[in-house]
């Protein structure tokens, strides 16, 4: 028992301290209410893998969304746990979280689907998540809801040692933060949807982190197939020379300058029986080096294709390959029953030894055209490359690549899943001109009429200069037009229309001088897709005097001259007009002055 005597001051005191807590209280809900005041960004107790950039998770998802929003509005939303977000009147809520489950139930989406769904006062970005726990859908659909909601669009990458700082990406300032009214599901028409600039120009920044903002990407389980032998001279050229491409006579001629020049004989003696120990060697964990190039095998795929460069002269003509081969026929099919002979017996050779794999090939070059004596295995994926595709707005051109899409289509059972479409536009333009090759009417004509056989699309370059130009020149010239931007879109919609989505490209980038760059990009897609090139024109003639000739050259540069004097108060305008000129034109314009020039003197 205590003998304490109780203070006189005691209730004074109570009264006192509690009046300190209310108080306090007080100015602790004040404080709450203020931080509160804004929505936060939730992420989910179990972040899904993104991949996308590589090893990345939704954290990047919400940490790009907050980014963005506090450029946009001047807001900075605090990112935080789901298990402390029911303190907050208003939340975004990214990813597979416990909210989003309980509000939206069971939902099936299509591969890579993207979800933008208001619930009274929150909002939920989600997406597909595939089975390998890949969360590419609340990746799109963050990206989806900035271009909608705050205007921000990502035109070409801005990498600032590769561009000037903030040409590609616009940003609107002081805008709203909309939570509520959303409701949108989409998914990409097109399963695959990769390349875009080109597979090999690009740097891992712009791979990494441009390429999703436009909504490239694949849903398919395997790659394209590559050329797989690129190392082989080095691999066999001493030890199994007959491996080898020969001539009539037999003999072998290596290309010791140009090793990755090489070709394989596909009836060699042993050849076949090398890959499969190869491919049993790799399953055991000791595969040879650099035997499949950049496809080594896979747990469920094989890859196959011959090195770049096999022309009909440089294909194997030893007497067993020689009455496979059909010179009089049209160029695309001269060597596609001696290849599909091969193929075929390689397919049917993993599939005996690993039934769960297929192969996947290239029908490329003088192979295109499907083969007539092979009978295609059920394990056999055919990734078709085109010719010329930018040049289709030539009926010939048109007629035969569409229909041999069409019959490989038919040979592999109309399959989707077996046939993907290689968009080839890098030849031959890029050895002879800088002209602007600018085509989207003819991109989206051609998805829509082959949508029906292959939803997979790789685009293999965007300029067929390409090759002539020097790494920053490429990719300054990727960066002035906007046919990337175009081919992403119509991918993932092919029924986009064309003129909205140039308009949009036009007006965001180009503010006041918006109306004219338009017509000045009119322009040169009329100067390209209304003046189909016969095959039998000469290439250079054909680009300076039909389709850029001296008074259509003239126009286009008298409508950058009209942008550069409407863009001149709007200094980030002005400047993305002049890049453009400067990047993508006046390299053109100089080659047609001088062309037109050395006409005269001759």
């Amino acid at each position: 028992m205590s003998n304490r005597v109780p203070d006189r001051n005691s209730k004074t005191s109570g009264v006192r301290n509690m009046h300190i807590k209310s108080t306090v209280t007080f100015v602790l809900w004040m404080i709450s209410a203020i931080l509160w005041a804004d929505p936060v960004i939730v992420t989910p107790k179990l972040p899904a893998e993104i991949s996308f950039p590589p090893g990345e998770t939704v954290c990047y998802a919400a940490k790009f969304l907050q980014m963005h929003i506090r450029a946009a509005t001047g807001k900075n939303l605090a990112i935080i746990p789901e298990s402390e977000a029911e303190k907050y009147a208003e939340r975004i809520w990214i990813g597979n979280t416990r909210f989003s489950a309980q509000n939206l139930g069971e939902i099936r989406f299509q591969p890579e689907e993207l979800l933008i769904q208001s619930v009274d006062s929150d909002l939920i970005l989600c997406g597909e998540i595939t089975p390998k726990g890949i969360d590419r859908g609340t990746l799109f659909a963050v990206y989806e809801y900035l271009e909608r909601a705050l205007g921000i669009r990502w035109f070409f990458a801005d990498i600032s040692a590769l561009y000037p700082d903030g040409l590609g990406t616009v940003i609107p300032v002081g805008m709203e933060l909309k939570l509520s009214g959303w409701n949108i599901r989409t998914y990409p028409r097109c399963r695959q949807r990769e390349g875009g600039v080109s597979y090999y120009y690009e740097p891992v920044e712009i791979q990494k982190k441009w390429h999703p903002v436009l909504r490239f990407g694949s849903s398919l389980p395997y790659r394209n197939a590559n050329h797989t032998q690129i190392n082989w001279y080095h691999l066999y050229h001493e030890t199994h020379p007959e491996y080898f491409a020969k001539d009539r006579t037999g003999r072998v001629s290596f290309n010791h300058r140009l090793p990755h020049r090489n070709y394989i004989c596909p009836n060699a003696s042993g050849l076949l029986e090398q890959m499969l120990e190869n491919i049993a060697a790799a399953d055991a964990g000791c595969p040879p080096e650099n035997a499949w190039g950049p496809c080594p095998p896979e747990k469920n795929y094989v890859y196959f294709a011959f090195n770049d460069g096999m022309t009909l002269q440089k294909t194997c003509h030893c007497s067993i390959c020689e009455r496979l081969l059909q010179p009089e026929a049209p160029e695309a099919g001269q060597a596609s029953e001696l290849v599909f002979d091969f193929v075929t017996r390689y397919a049917r050779a993993v599939g005996t030894c690993r039934p769960e794999r297929s192969l996947v090939t290239l029908a490329f070059h003088h192979y295109r055209k499907p083969p007539v004596q092979c009978d295609i295995p059920e394990n056999l994926n055919v990734i078709y490359v085109t010719k010329l595709m930018h040049y289709a707005n030539d009926p010939a051109t048109w007629n035969a690549e569409t229909a041999y899409i069409r019959d490989w289509a038919y040979l592999l059972k109309n399959n989707p899943d077996r046939l993907r479409i290689w968009l080839n536009i890098v030849h031959p333009m890029q050895y002879v001109s800088r002209v602007p090759c600018f085509y989207p009417n003819l991109f989206q004509k051609w998805l829509r009429a082959n949508l029906q056989y292959s939803d997979a699309y790789f685009i293999n370059g965007l300029n067929p200069y390409l090759k002539r130009l020097d790494e920053s020149a490429r990719r300054k010239t990727l960066a002035t037009y906007p046919m990337v931007w175009l081919q992403s879109r119509l991918l993932w919609n092919p029924d986009t229309e064309v003129e909205a989505l140039l308009a949009d490209y036009t007006a965001n980038l180009y503010g006041p001088a918006g109306k004219t760059m338009f017509r000045l990009f009119q322009l040169l897609t009329e100067r390209w897709e209304k003046c189909p090139m016969p095959s039998d024109a000469d290439e250079e003639n054909f680009i300076h005097t039909v389709r850029f000739p001296q008074a259509a050259a003239a126009e286009v540069e008298a409508l950058f001259e009209q942008a550069v004097r409407e863009a001149s108060e709007d200094d980030m305008a002005r400047r993305r007009v002049e890049f453009c000129y400067s990047a993508l034109w006046r390299p053109f314009a100089a080659e047609s002055e001088a062309w037109h020039q050395k006409r005269k003197v001759e």
